[in-house]
């Protein structure tokens, strides 16, 4: 069973968060991520939140540490490839949560 992660991203700007969504996360969809076993399921903004952020469901493989993973992706070329245009302290902060799928979960 994968290991399910809800990631939450705050953005300094709303032109921060537009450009990470519309630019930056769709190179790490169309390649980069699945280098590593990494799969996003979603990307998501709230037309509620009061500051700019970008909620992103993720899975790892069955075994795998998803902090360990996240952190060797990180730290891998081509998930610097994919941010080189883009200044990282726009990144103010991350939230992430495990997540344990129910036994009706669809996604478990």
């Amino acid at each position: 069973m994968r290991t399910f992660e809800l990631r939450v991203y705050t953005l300094r700007s709303k032109e921060a968060l537009e450009f990470y969504k519309d630019q930056i996360y769709p190179r790490h969809l169309t390649g980069s991520l699945a280098g590593f076993g990494i799969q996003a399921h979603g990307l998501w903004t709230s037309p509620t939140d009061t500051q700019p952020r970008l909620y992103v469901l993720a899975s790892y493989p069955s075994g795998q540490d998803p902090e360990v993973l996240a952190r060797r992706y990180m730290e891998s070329q081509a998930f610097l490839d994919d941010i080189k245009d883009f200044d990282v302290t726009n990144i103010v902060g991350v939230a992430s949560t495990i997540l344990k799928p129910t036994s009706s979960s669809p996604l478990s």
